[in-house]
């Protein structure tokens, strides 16, 4: 998605039967799923059956034309087809594979299945995710599978760059565990530093206090004091000024030692007279970072987003209006091009399969044959 989002032609291969499942993932509207409408804006679309002997040549034809070739199946499904790195980058040495797969295709658990849940659990982030009374806890959207899909976008985008000047190809890919374990650095340096093992401490940070969900008059404030400077300005606009010199708490290491003994407390006290939205005009106007907690509707409704372009409005054919998040990368001074909708199953055939001189009584003998 990303690499279509900035302009490549990402043509998505799926199988004749239904295509990616994704299609048909819930929530459902109009019988077309808003997931598919998402990660697959953008894109082209051709259906291809790789298990046929005409299919796989078919898909030789496509490589030859391709800067990279991208797969998220199990280690070793391509392979088995003859349809892995040795056999394309014969067809085309400059070529560049991308997968995503659990672990990575080198150690010993290459061929363990893992999802988005069990990445979250062994690297380590359910485990410092939540309340230290509480079980470990799942981070709310797919994480690894995000991050994982992200970086190796940018892998690709490295190995091309590499490729164009060499004229040598490569295999670039990322794992699931492994982006988990990568977003997860201060952990993973905590531990090597200190050896013990860090725990989950709530909506605080073990590092930096007051770093915290916070209730007030009419709901929390989230609010992050990230330096000594900004804890002084905040004991100034609160009118708290002993705090600012206390010896407890005027430094960040003597307010990490008294945060949980009492001066959390202490700042939600002051906050029951304050509802969220004076707490957050007194924030913003000494630049301290807080804010109300919003749910996904009242994040919807937040001007700076629709000011960067980060909700937009996509017309998709089965759904209709569709709010999807934006692209996340701004280029300065360049106008964003609107974002085109997911495809329907295989509505480029015919451009992508003329292109490669395959005419139209052809299409329908590969039709009936089961081929595409």
């Amino acid at each position: 998605m990303e690499l279509a989002d900035y302009g490549a032609e990402v043509i998505k291969v799926e199988t004749p039967c239904g295509g990616d499942p994704l299609r048909i993932l819930a929530p459902l509207k109009n019988g077309a799923s808003p997931h598919h409408a998402f990660r697959n804006r953008g894109k082209k679309s051709v259906t291809l059956n790789l298990w046929h002997p005409e299919g796989k040549e078919l898909f030789k034809k496509l490589v030859a034309t391709a800067d990279a070739v991208v797969e998220n199946y199990p280690p070793g499904t391509l392979e088995a087809l003859g349809l892995g790195y040795e056999e394309i980058s014969a067809i085309k040495p400059s070529i560049v594979y991308g997968r995503i797969s659990a672990y990575g295709s080198t150690g010993a658990e290459t061929n363990v299945p893992q999802s988005e849940l069990v990445a979250q659990a062994k690297s380590g982030i359910m485990h410092v995710t939540g309340f230290p009374e509480n079980p470990p806890t799942r981070i709310g959207f797919s994480i690894s599978e995000r991050y994982s899909a992200s970086f190796l976008s940018v892998g690709i985008c490295v190995a091309i760059y590499h490729a164009r000047n060499t004229g040598e190809g490569q295999v670039v890919e990322t794992s699931l565990c492994g982006s988990a374990v990568a977003i997860t650095e201060d952990k993973v340096l905590t531990y090597s530093a200190e050896h013990e093992d860090p725990m989950r401490t709530g909506n605080a940070h073990p590092q930096i206090n007051p770093y915290d969900i916070l209730k007030c008059k009419n709901g929390y404030i989230a609010l992050s004091i990230g330096s000594d400077d900004h804890w002084g300005k905040f004991c100034d606009a609160f009118d708290r000024l002993e705090w600012k010199t206390a010896e407890k708490y005027y430094s960040n290491v003597n307010r990490g030692l008294n945060y949980f003994g009492d001066l959390r407390v202490k700042i939600e006290e002051l906050f029951e007279g304050y509802t969220m939205q004076q707490i957050v005009a007194i924030c913003d106007k000494v630049l301290i970072p807080g804010t109300m907690c919003g749910t996904t509707e009242e994040a919807l409704q937040e001007p700076q987003l629709y000011a960067r372009n980060m909700i937009v409005t996509v017309e998709d054919v089965n759904i209709g209006h569709l709010e999807m998040p934006g692209r996340p990368i701004k280029f300065v001074g360049e106008t964003e091009e609107a974002l085109h909708a997911a495809p329907d199953l295989g509505k480029h055939n015919a451009e992508i399969y003329g292109a490669l001189a395959i005419d139209s009584a052809k299409l329908e003998y590969m039709q009936r044959e089961g081929v595409i």
